[in-house]
């Protein structure tokens, strides 16, 4: 793989624009195409960030030199979109969630597999300095037996967000409501720091947005396999927006991240702590190294640019040859948890993980 990766985008609208903005700033990046639908919107991309313009993407794919796709379209295309990308040799960069069926999202991974190509989902939060924090805590047993993972997420949508598309709240191309579109970055880390899901059981409903055929408001118990157990809420009615939230306790320890910063850490300094946890080594404080993360221009530099970390992941993994940190089978976790909290809701009643069997 030369120095340079050149990368094409499938769906110029708001997300579009924050993956040309991020990747413009690598130097290891070339931006050379847009496609969309909307012709004035790839016009645009184009000369703003340089590149072709192109108004159906399987003209790109056919015509284009582009070494990866990155899909930015509605979450019931990404399926087609990226198994027609692999088909051309395309290495293919995703947005979350993969696709809104997990068999699609399977055969998505295989059709890469297969091509030779490499395949990363968009799950940015994973490489916020507060979760690479927390996951090296827990890989070093810091935290000692993990006891309860909790996760919330109490955004706002209004109603006219949900008209400024089409395909928002719809089950066909939106896939679902908060937990699919919303909240499946937490999902994602709460199951990435947890551990796999072993069981669940979810409630959803639409309270407060009657034109959409989705959720607005959802809650779920976990059971971790690790036996560890957690509490997650979903919504966006919590006006006027408030707060991400994941929480982590174990027996040595608690830490929470709040809007992506690691706000609170406690760890005992050996397990005589007293009953109460008095005796520790970290309350409620973070490291230097932290603090240095903390200042102003740090964070906006790396908490508000979490995309660009996730790809120049991916441009080291095609130049090293290795899988990116976020592979398709990670992509597959996230979305089959959401999955199982609708069909829980659903059924009314537990489901037990897998959904499917990983071919």
């Amino acid at each position: 793989m030369n120095k340079t990766v050149k990368f094409a985008i499938v769906g110029c609208g708001v997300i579009g624009k924050l993956h040309a903005k991020q990747l413009s700033q690598i130097d290891s990046a070339e931006l050379v195409g847009f496609a969309d639908i909307i012709p004035a919107r790839a016009d645009n991309y184009a000369a703003e960030f340089g590149g072709k313009p192109y108004y159906d993407y399987r003209q790109m794919l056919s015509q284009t030199d582009a070494d990866v796709i990155s899909i930015c379209t509605p979450s019931g295309l990404h399926g087609e979109m990226t198994i027609e990308a692999a088909q051309h040799g395309k290495h293919v960069i995703v947005e979350k969630p993969m696709d809104i069926k997990l068999e699609v999202a399977m055969a998505m991974t295989k059709a890469c597999r297969e091509a030779g190509v490499k395949l990363a989902c968009i799950f940015q939060h994973r490489f916020d300095p507060a979760t690479r924090k927390v996951k090296e805590f827990i890989d070093s047993n810091r935290f000692g037996k993990l006891v309860m993972i909790n996760a919330h997420v109490h955004w706002y949508r209004s109603n006219a967000y949900y008209a400024s598309g089409d395909w928002r709240g719809t089950w066909a191309l939106d896939g679902g409501g908060v937990l699919m579109n919303q909240a499946i970055h937490t999902i994602d880390l709460m199951q990435y720091l947890g551990g796999p899901v072993r069981q669940l059981t979810a409630m959803t409903a639409n309270l407060l947005h009657p034109t959409i055929e989705v959720e607005d408001v959802a809650s779920a118990t976990v059971e971790f396999t690790n036996g560890a157990i957690g509490a997650f809420t979903a919504t966006t009615c919590a006006y006027p927006g408030l707060t991400t939230r994941v929480e982590i306790f174990g027996e040595n320890g608690s830490c929470i991240i709040e809007n992506d910063k690691l706000v609170y850490q406690h760890f005992a300094a050996n397990e005589d702590s007293g009953t109460h946890g008095l005796n520790y080594t970290e309350s409620n404080q973070v490291s230097e190294e932290e603090e240095d993360q903390d200042s102003p221009d740090v964070r906006a530099r790396i908490y508000g640019n979490s995309h660009y970390y996730q790809f120049l992941d991916f441009i080291e993994a095609l130049q090293q040859d290795r899988d990116p940190m976020v592979t398709g089978e990670e992509g597959q976790r996230a979305l089959e948890l959401v999955l199982a909290m609708y069909q829980s809701a659903q059924r009314q009643q537990p489901v037990t993980l897998p959904l499917l069997e990983t071919k």
